[in-house]
């Protein structure tokens, strides 16, 4: 194999240069951050962001062109967050062939989940009202997230259920309210892994259906 030498130092160039833009969207991404935290979603402008950033306005403008690409870019970081999290309970689990493994690891992500910035997501949720777009990467995520275990094999109710009880648990301890005593948390979680495992092997599983139910 033949390597055209000439070529390397433009493809390196052409990879730091990318490594930089993408630490710098960080940079400002993470600057929006603290100005919403710190100053509320109604002080978050372009002008903001680029002096918390160090950044000039037409740096960040090379970035994001306008106040609502970077709440977007915000939402998916807080969704890419949580990924994450999926990720790392995936990485724990030790029944790789189980049809219900993604399903258990975002329920436990759901449980042990710890990085929820309840001001920066109440912010976003009054930005969100205003502007329902910004709500569309939330709904494209969770539509991923759901097509992961429908396609599992997984009894569809049961594994909707779990799903939805997950949720409502996040969203409880995103906000404060209506929280389990802690001592009823393991074995609510428990119970909800239980009923994956009774999904994983009912007879109406999708996998299994013959006809479709009306």
């Amino acid at each position: 194999m033949v390597i055209d030498k000439t070529s390397v130092p433009q493809q390196v160039g052409k990879t730091r240069k990318s490594q930089s833009a993408a630490a710098t969207r960080s940079r400002l991404v993470a600057a929006a951050i603290d100005v919403i935290q710190n100053q509320g979603i109604e002080r978050l402008t372009l002008d903001a962001v680029a002096k918390e950033a160090q950044v000039s306005k037409g740096g960040l403008l090379y970035h994001f062109a306008s106040k609502e690409a970077l709440v977007i870019n915000i939402i998916q970081y807080l969704m890419d967050d949580f990924d994450t999290a999926i990720a790392h309970e995936l990485d724990l689990d030790d029944t790789p062939d189980s049809p219900g493994r993604w399903l258990k690891a975002y329920v436990k992500a759901t449980f042990n989940y710890t990085n929820l910035p309840t001001t920066l997501v109440g912010n976003l949720l009054s930005a969100v009202t205003l502007n329902p777009e910004l709500l569309k990467p939330v709904q494209s995520r969770f539509d991923d997230w759901q097509q992961e275990f429908q396609v599992s094999g997984l009894d569809p109710v049961r594994a909707n259920l779990v799903r939805l009880a997950a949720d409502g648990l996040g969203t409880s301890d995103l906000f404060g309210i209506g929280l389990p005593n802690q001592e009823l948390r393991q074995p609510i979680l428990e119970m909800l892994l239980e009923i994956i495992q009774a999904a994983e092997s009912s007879d109406v599983r999708i996998a299994k259906s013959s006809k479709p139910h009306f």
